[in-house]
């Protein structure tokens, strides 16, 4: 315990920044001053998720990041022993691993430190083979990020073991800032009358871009005053660099490569928010995506896949519209359906902002994840 108070470990599994490592931070700021924290980041070059935490005043520190392996152990158990090691020299209290490959880099380490060992689950991972859930043995608790994503895990975890915590966002309770909606356009060099659809996601492949640039297609058709705006990184890794110039050919080929502009890894997501019309997300799987909950406390409508824990944020025609994924048809109706009638879109969104302001506000947040930790550390 450090200063009165118990120090968390939280364990990255990259040195890049994505959903995880913000979530991470989340969870950070919410419950700084009632805990002291750490973050562990896998060992490399001096990268923006370090500069992402120490601009923020935080702790953070490296860690080597070596994959479990029984042909030859050697090399874990070293790497285990000297996390243990630091762990114990920083006086941690509790190890938390920021999401089920982190669970498998230090759960170990955290048992030989003789500390609880809690692992977040953010995705659905259905199909855990028998290798793989033996490393995550180590794990006293698992915390997930929706009841499906629980559902679909590939390992049995009972309810004394497992619980959901929904994440939390600021809600944003006053108009959009028309200053601000304008300064992003001129930025970017997007038409000041353009309708915008955004997309807050990284490049990836499981993010299906190539739906999207089909349903786009199918929309600058019937309204070419449409602009499809992408916040996400495309250029911190070999995959995300490989998936841009597919991405980029995909949408040459559809005609719309000029109705695109990406605008990478950005810090002023809520500032770019302002700017557009429409969240969209077409994705192949989800676990309770953050995108969604911070567009909707914009009461910005939104349009996502009926994947993992989507439904559970958005309640179709309700909070929100869902479509199958790969539906690119039904994608692009919805989004020249919703563009299309502004009352609708009003109504969607504001629908969606109480929504989330009852069920996902920081505060209930901050108050599910302080309950996890007590009871961990302090059981009744």
């Amino acid at each position: 315990m450090v200063n009165g108070q118990y120090h968390i470990a939280h364990i990255l599994p990259t040195p890049f920044i994505g959903g995880t490592e913000h979530a991470t931070l989340r969870i950070i700021e919410a419950l700084n001053g009632e805990f002291t924290h750490t973050v562990f980041y896998p060992d490399a070059p001096a990268g923006p998720v370090r500069q992402l935490f120490e601009d923020r005043g935080l702790q953070i520190t490296s860690y080597a990041a070596v994959e479990p392996s029984y042909r030859h152990p050697q090399a874990f158990l070293k790497a285990s022993y000297a996390l243990a090691r630091d762990l114990n020299h920083r006086n941690v209290d509790l190890v938390h691993c920021a999401d089920m490959l982190a669970g498998s880099y230090a759960s170990l380490a955290g048992k030989l430190a003789r500390l609880p060992v809690l692992c977040h689950i953010r995705c659905v991972f259905e199909n855990v083979s028998r290798r793989d859930r033996s490393f995550l043995y180590p794990i006293d608790r698992f915390v997930f990020v929706s009841r499906e994503v629980w559902s679909r895990f590939g390992v049995h975890v009972s309810p004394h073991r497992g619980s959901v915590v929904y994440d939390g966002v600021e809600i944003n309770s006053t108009a959009k800032d028309e200053h601000r909606r304008l300064s992003v356009r001129r930025e970017l060099n997007i038409p000041d009358n353009a309708q915008i659809v955004g997309m807050v996601a990284r490049v990836t492949p499981a993010k299906d871009y190539l739906t999207l640039a089909k349903a786009a297609a199918q929309v600058v058709k019937v309204n070419p005053n449409v602009h499809f705006l992408v916040i996400g990184d495309y250029s911190n890794s070999s995959l995300n660099q490989r998936h841009y110039e597919v991405v980029k050919a995909a949408l040459v080929e559809h005609g719309v490569s000029d109705h695109f502009t990406f605008a990478g890894h950005r810090a002023d997501v809520s500032r770019l928010l302002d700017a557009i019309d429409i969240s969209v997300l077409s994705t192949h799987t989800e676990g309770l995506p953050l995108v969604l909950l911070e567009a909707m406390a914009h009461g910005i409508p939104v349009l996502a896949t009926a994947v993992g824990g989507v439904p559970e944020v958005i309640e179709h025609e309700k909070t929100g519209l869902l479509h199958s994924s790969g539906d690119a048809t039904t994608l692009a109706s919805q989004i020249l359906e919703t563009l299309g009638n502004p009352t609708r879109a009003s109504h969607l969104g504001e629908a969606g902002r109480e929504f989330v302001k009852v069920n996902f506000s920081r505060e209930r947040f901050k108050s599910d994840m302080s309950r996890l930790y007590s009871n961990i550390l302090a059981p009744q």
